[in-house]
């Protein structure tokens, strides 16, 4: 978070680069957490049958795991 122009974009960038030369494998996704509602995003529990749904993040970091 920061504002345009902070360097955010090239520290990840940077980050992922310095992985790659120590052969470390360096996946990125790129979304936007904006478009969607909250429990989209993290997942939520429904109170009915007590049964978990995985959000956006959830099922991302299953995919990458």
């Amino acid at each position: 978070m920061g504002p345009p122009g902070a360097g955010k974009s090239s520290t990840w960038k940077s980050l992922a680069k310095a992985n790659d030369l120590r052969d470390m494998k360096t996946t990125c996704v790129d979304l936007n957490p904006k478009s969607i509602t909250t429990n989209e995003l993290y997942g939520y529990v429904l109170m009915a049958t007590r049964e978990w749904k995985d959000g956006l993040l959830s099922k991302t970091m299953r995919q990458l795991g």
